[in-house]
């Protein structure tokens, strides 16, 4: 038997398609509110740093740029629950990387890449397994006198300009000894920028910070490099504000001032009490945005 079609009334037709109309904007709604939620990306901190003239014609940063975010504690940040633990180490350090990974404020291996114009038996191991391991990853030359240019060659030869291993210049007594002096270290930054278009990382102790911010303190490399500040206490006053307001890291920990492993101001799980800790002072995140050689 044929059915009847039965017309439903029109003002139902437009109550149906009222409703469906609403449905279809409220999805849409909830859809894009969790899509910009779920997607949220750290905002770059370096992105918007100013520019001023370095009175030579060029263009130089303003004080601090290039380093972003800028330490600030300087009482014992590593006790604080949103820092971050770096190590740096040399062939000369043992590491047991599984006890390591208990720790998870260690997020970063800064590793001696060279020494004068010798290359560190661990270094390349020790980045393989740091990298795999996803670690951050870093390599600092330490610095000696005379040829200037060969020593960086052999740095950058060793690097090779990798975008995520942050390079460092290691400057310990520019005043004497066989130490890279300040004006070497002013020839060696000059010749890794116009190699590779990046800027190292400057480590320096109290006294060579003090200098550097005397000798060079309108050097533009020097003013977008990140500082590595090594003072072995817990709680510094007199921080030599200059080309930097604040640290990048803070070496707090070394041999120098932890003989006897569980005695350190830090203890990392796997490594003894020659190793070098350093704290950033921030969040691991916030650690890795920082972690370039702009």
């Amino acid at each position: 038997m044929k059915q009847l079609k039965v017309k439903r009334p029109r003002t139902a037709l437009r109550d149906t398609r009222n409703y469906l109309l609403l449905i279809f904007i409220f999805f849409n709604i909830f859809f894009i509110s969790n899509s910009h939620a779920s997607g949220a990306q750290r905002p770059d901190l370096a992105s918007t740093d100013p520019t001023i003239t370095d009175g030579t014609g060029g263009s130089a940063p303003s004080e601090g740029v290039g380093t972003g975010m800028y330490g600030s504690d300087f009482s014992s940040p590593w006790k604080n629950s949103d820092s971050t633990i770096v190590i740096d180490a040399y062939e000369g350090n043992s590491i047991d990387w599984n006890q390591m990974a208990t720790d998870k404020k260690v997020a970063g291996v800064i590793h001696r890449s060279s020494i004068g114009l010798r290359v560190d038996s661990s270094y390349l191991s020790r980045k393989k397994i740091a990298l795999e391991r996803g670690y951050l990853w870093g390599a600092y030359h330490l610095g000696l006198k005379g040829n200037t240019i060969a020593q960086a060659d052999l740095f950058l030869s060793l690097v090779k300009n990798e975008p995520e291993t942050l390079m460092i210049l290691d400057l310990e007594d520019t005043g004497a000894g066989n130490f890279m002096t300040v004006d070497e270290a002013v020839v060696f930054m000059n010749y890794i920028y116009e190699k590779t278009g990046s800027i190292p990382t400057v480590y320096a102790n109290h006294q060579t910070t003090i200098q550097l911010n005397s000798k060079v303190k309108n050097n533009p490399r020097f003013q977008q490099s990140k500082l590595w500040y090594a003072r072995f206490k817990s709680t510094v006053t007199d921080f030599p504000t200059g080309i930097w307001k604040g640290y990048f890291l803070w070496q707090f920990s070394s041999e120098l001032n932890c003989s006897t492993t569980g005695s350190c101001l830090y203890n990392v799980p796997g490594t003894k009490s020659d190793m070098d800790v350093n704290v950033f002072d921030g969040t691991a995140g916030e650690l890795e945005a920082q972690w370039n050689n702009n």
